[in-house]
């Protein structure tokens, strides 16, 4: 990673791109995924959500603003969906 950006070339990348963010920053709770719609960050985010352990089906909070999962250990993980509308 390199200026705070990972470069991912195609989806087997996921998983190790998904445990070098978890490692660089492991007392970081909130994280912040831009993007337009259809680019991939819900299948990242479901990737980060298998290194942390997630037992719940993870999905695009689309509809719903905000999924909450849970982990194997019990922890609580959060998952928003906002959007920003330019004119």
């Amino acid at each position: 990673m390199q200026n705070n950006i990972l470069n991912i070339s195609n989806l087997t990348e996921l998983p190790a791109a998904a445990k070098e963010l978890l490692n660089l920053f492991p007392d970081k709770k909130i994280f912040a995924f831009f993007g337009e719609m259809g680019v991939g960050k819900t299948t990242f985010i479901k990737v980060i959500c298998e290194q942390l352990g997630v037992i719940d089906t993870v999905s695009s909070p689309t509809f719903s603003i905000v999924n909450e999962y849970k982990s194997a250990e019990g922890e609580k993980i959060f998952h928003f969906d906002f959007y920003s509308q330019h004119c």
